[in-house]
Order: structure tokens, then C-alpha cells, then sequence
């Protein structure tokens, strides 16, 4: 087995959520540090650490045209970019092809996203070459033969960035998908993101970004899902809209004082008055593309970017992060 350098990045800011009914979380293993800074060399292909060219990020990722500079948002505290090669560490199984074993985070918080422990390599992500934009990014494939999806979780350090209280948060993912709820709850939801406790089949407490709706039925609906706390009933936020057509977006979640929205494309889509719930979940790791030991709401499609922030994010801020994400991946 053998293991090469490669580079990628997301961002998250921290905001809120709200109800909906979802399935028994499980236990997952992964997380870590040792994380990276951003990478502005001319190029890394992999090739000369064994791995496929055709596959391998760049170390030049195109910028919007005003240059914004995401690292120097106030309250950064998650970056992964699939196109910084350094940044994503693969792995070559005994068989079969390149695992992604680390997504490293380009903030000082080393917030690195990383495979499943236990040797599970099936279930790590893989790079797919000019998935989105002509760019490279991740690709979860949801392995319905093997019961287990594929999915990367980010331990919560002991500095608490990602630990978000009752405050602020925001957080920006470019990526597509194309769940088929016919296909029933675990593989007609994919998940984005979560930091989230669960209890039973009905309550979840914490954040939740979900492509498609999980239903009490057999099969879910099309559409997103926003949550902070649906045990209560109040902070979920939802859109019926099907983008579930592996077309990339920019789907974005904050909570800004009472307020949660979720925004597609930078545009507001959906919002409600938000209680303020306590979403830190201390110990419990953000999970990327599935939940639960990923064998549960398993994404089918590919993430691009991620970009998180805590606290009080600017109105200029924002708008940058949107403009740059959408500008660099050719969303709509």
C-alpha cells in the first residue's frame, strides 16, 4: 500500500436550523490535524509519487475575477478545496482505486477531514477528475452492494472552532448530486454536512445540510434540508426544489441571530425565525457525505469546495465568498 500528497479545501461559517425526521445516527471513526497552508506552488500532478495525472488537483485554482481573499474572513475556520492538489493525501488500496485518506483544512484550526478508521479504505472518498468546472473534486459514491457509503469526518479539536454554541455560523459548500428517492431514505438523501447528535429516529440536535428530504415513508423527497434542532420543531428549513440533477451549485446554511437561511447560488431560498439552539455537540466530529459509520443518507455526487465560518460574518464577507465560489466553479 502506498500513500501520495495531494492538496484540496473547504469553508464553513457557522449560523442555524430547524425540524424533520431523520435516521438512528451511528458511530464513525476519523478526524485529525497536521493540516496544511494554502499552496500557491505551480503545480503538483502526483505523478512522480506513483499517482494518475488525469486524476491529480493542481496547485493553481482559478480565483473570481475580484480576487477575494477567503483567508482573511474574520471567523474562518474550515477550508477544503479540491482543486489544491497538497491538500488531499490519496492511498492505494491493495486493489481497487485511489482512496482519499485526508482532506487537509487551509485554516490555522487543522480542522482536516479524513477517513474512516478500522481499515475501512471502501469507504473513503475518491478524486474524480474535471468533475465540476473542468476542476477536480470529491467524489462520494454511496456502494449500496456493500451496505456503507463513502464518507470523511472532521474531529472537534480542542480549540472549539467548531464548536458553535447559540451564536453565529455560516457555511458554504460548491458541490453536486443525484440521489434517487426512489431508492428509499438512505440512498435517496445524500449528506453534506453534519455535526449532529442523534436520538431516536425522529430528534437530531445540531447542524445538518441534507440534498433531499427524509420522509417517515420509504422514500424521501426531492429538495434541501437545513436543520439545527428538529426535536423541537422549529429550526428545519426545507425548499421542495429538485437539485438532484447533478448540476453544481453553491448551497449555503446561516444562522444570523434569530434568523436561519439556506441559500442556493447565493440567493436566500428559504428562512425562519431560528431559538438560538446550542449546535456545539462537543466531541462530536462533522461527517461529510454520509452519516452514521457511512450507512446512513449517503451522498451520491461529488463536493468541490467547503468553507465554514463562526461567528458574526459581514455582509461583504459573505457576498465575496459566494462571488468567489461561484466565479471559480461556474455555478449558476
Amino acid at each position: 500500500m502506498k500513500s501520495i500528497g495531494l492538496l484540496g479545501a473547504v469553508l464553513v461559517v457557522a449560523c442555524g436550523g430547524s425540524d424533520a425526521t431523520i435516521p438512528d445516527g451511528g458511530d464513525d471513526g476519523g478526524g485529525g490535524n497536521d493540516a496544511t497552508t494554502k499552496d500557491t506552488g505551480t503545480g503538483d500532478t502526483g505523478a512522480t509519487d506513483g499517482g494518475n495525472p488525469a486524476d491529480a488537483p493542481t496547485d493553481s485554482p482559478v480565483v473570481d475575477a475580484g480576487k477575494f481573499d477567503v483567508s482573511a474572513v474574520s471567523g474562518l475556520v474550515l477550508w477544503l478545496e479540491a482543486d489544491i492538489a497538497k491538500s488531499i493525501t490519496l492511498i492505494t488500496p491493495d486493489a481497487g482505486p485511489q482512496k482519499v485518506t485526508q482532506w487537509s483544512d487551509q485554516t490555522t484550526h487543522h480542522n482536516d477531514a479524513k477517513g474512516l478508521i478500522n481499515n475501512f479504505q471502501a469507504r473513503n472518498p475518491s478524486v474524480k477528475a474535471a468533475a465540476i468546472n473542468a476542476l477536480p473534486a470529491i467524489h462520494f459514491d454511496q456502494s449500496p452492494l456493500t451496505g456503507a457509503g463513502n464518507m470523511l469526518t472532521i474531529n472537534d479539536n480542542s480549540d472549539t472552532s467548531l464548536q458553535w454554541g447559540t451564536g453565529d455560523f455560516f457555511v458554504a459548500i460548491v458541490g453536486d448530486f443525484d440521489n434517487d428517492i426512489t431508492k428509499g431514505q438512505n440512498l435517496g438523501v445524500g449528506n453534506f454536512f453534519s455535526k449532529a447528535s442523534f436520538s431516536g429516529s425522529s430528534s437530531v440536535s445540531g447542524v445538518l445540510l441534507y440534498g433531499n428530504l427524509p420522509s417517515s415513508s420509504v422514500n424521501p423527497t426531492v429538495g434541501m434540508w437545513f436543520n439545527t434542532q428538529s426535536s423541537v420543531g422549529t429550526d428545519s428549513i426545507t425548499t421542495s426544489t429538485a437539485y438532484n440533477t447533478l448540476a453544481a451549485h453553491v448551497f449555503s446554511i446561516r444562522r444570523q441571530s434569530s434568523k436561519m437561511d439556506l441559500y442556493v447560488d447565493g440567493t436566500s431560498v428559504v428562512n425562519s425565525t431560528s431559538t438560538g439552539h446550542d449546535v456545539s455537540n462537543s466531541s462530536t466530529p462533522i461527517r461529510i457525505g454520509a452519516d452514521g459509520d457511512a450507512n446512513l443518507v449517503r451522498l451520491d455526487g461529488d463536493i468541490g469546495e467547503m468553507i465554514a465560518v463562526k461567528g458574526v460574518l459581514s455582509s461583504s464577507d459573505q457576498a465575496g465568498i459566494q462571488a468567489y465560489l461561484k466565479g471559480k466553479w461556474a455555478t449558476p
